[in-house]
């Protein structure tokens, strides 16, 4: 029996306050894992739609912001995953999006499936994310790649971080 592949274009937005170099994330249940992940907002591109048009929608669905700037892209990633039984070979693209701390809410988000598995929103700065060795951080990489961001600027060409 094989097992059916959807491909799927998505884009995240990392939402950095600059101030503190924190940045906004998710925390959302996998419910084919049992794993809890924090990962940044954002989500598959629609059909004709843009990588800047899915991030503006995706990341006012997700966290009631409306952006206004972006930079980039600055990362790529491609990961084949679970959700709903259903399995997804992803390739996301990620953009810089400076903003202040705001307080996020979900309510916007027409998707159950994603409400359904939404935990909550945080704030997290590197040194936090270093510290806390028992939260799953998507990509795995994520402080690294961050303070790399952080040290070094935009980069030229998106920086695939992997896994």
């Amino acid at each position: 029996m094989s097992v059916e592949v959807q491909r799927r274009l998505a884009v995240r937005g990392l939402m950095v306050d600059e101030s503190d170099a924190s940045v906004l994330l998710i925390h959302t249940h996998i419910p084919d894992s049992g794993k809890l992940i924090w990962l940044a907002p954002g989500g598959g591109r629609e059909p004709g739609e843009s990588e800047i048009e899915c991030l503006i929608r995706e990341v006012k669905e997700e966290t009631g912001y409306v952006v206004e700037e972006t930079r980039g892209p600055v990362w790529v990633r491609q990961k084949v995953f679970k959700l709903h039984q259903q399995t997804f070979d992803q390739h996301e693209t990620f953009y810089w999006v400076p903003t202040r701390k705001f307080e996020p809410n979900a309510d916007n988000n027409p998707a159950l499936a994603e409400r359904n598995i939404f935990r909550g929103f945080r704030w997290w700065t590197l040194d936090e994310m270093r510290e806390a060795l028992d939260e799953i951080f998507v990509p795995l990489t994520f402080a690294q790649e961050m303070e790399n961001l952080i040290k070094r600027g935009m980069p030229e060409v998106p920086i695939d971080v992997g896994l």
